[in-house]
């Protein structure tokens, strides 16, 4: 997780790490109270029992890329990418997240029910701390969830959660995902990121990461000015081969 802040260090949204050098949020973050995102914090986890557990580090944001076709009213295509001036040290606590690049996945993703989320900010019990924690809901029905006019989720949007959900209460850009089995080890594969916030009244609606693979390697490919994917962070913390992909047949 990555936590982005003004250069007042107000704190915006949060976000993910997806590699060394940037970090993914949603736009309607981006746009909230027309603060501007400076600073990106990592390894920052509120509540944790030992001080040795986190890796503290600050690192300047330097470009900010938005969808093209983000839409303001209906929050579709709400994903942007910022990019980091310094590079961020993996660790076993820093790592970026693993996001599946081809549509051939689509099916499996889709038939994920059972998705897990970030929430930090919003304790269960009235003397817990702000701790950051991860919780499960369950996809919902396209038509359980509208937007803030009123129309259908698009195709690139999908329906999460309830009002019995304890994620309802998250805030922009927190990332929902799964864990799925790649060369037969676990990993943590980015699914979804909230673009609204329904306060327990309903179902919320999250980007659909997978519409918008296109999107991610067309920025970082402009932003690396290289024609080659990012390199995977492999379980033993040493970075795999460059355009390693996750294989549906895996």
């Amino acid at each position: 997780m990555a936590y982005l802040h003004t250069s007042e260090l107000l704190y915006v949204c949060g976000g993910t790490v997806i590699t060394e050098s940037s970090t993914n949020s949603d736009c309607s973050a981006l746009h909230k109270g027309q603060r501007t995102i400076a600073l990106a914090h990592v390894g920052e986890f509120i509540g944790t029992e030992d001080a040795n557990d986190t890796m503290l580090s600050e690192h300047q944001v330097s470009q900010t890329f938005i969808h093209p076709l983000y839409n303001t009213t209906t929050n579709a295509n709400d994903i942007a990418i910022l990019g980091l001036a310094t590079d961020i040290v993996f660790s076993k606590a820093i790592r970026p997240i693993c996001i599946v690049w081809w549509t051939i996945w689509r099916n499996y993703i889709d038939n994920i029910q059972v998705l897990s989320g970030a929430q930090w900010g919003l304790p269960n019990y009235q003397n817990e701390s702000d701790a950051f924690r991860i919780t499960e809901i369950r996809r919902q029905p396209a038509n359980m969830c509208s937007t803030q006019n009123g129309s259908e989720i698009s195709s690139s949007q999908f329906c999460a959660g309830d009002s019995d959900s304890k994620l309802c209460n998250v805030d922009f850009s927190s990332p929902l995902g799964a864990i799925i089995s790649f060369k037969n080890f676990p990993r943590y594969v980015l699914i979804g990121i909230a673009t609204t916030n329904q306060k327990c009244k309903r179902a919320s609606i999250y980007t659909d990461v997978l519409s918008h693979t296109d999107f991610i390697l067309s920025v970082w490919r402009q932003y690396h000015k290289s024609e080659r994917s990012p390199k995977t962070w492999d379980l033993q913390n040493n970075f795999d081969v460059e355009n390693t992909t996750l294989n549906a047949n895996s």
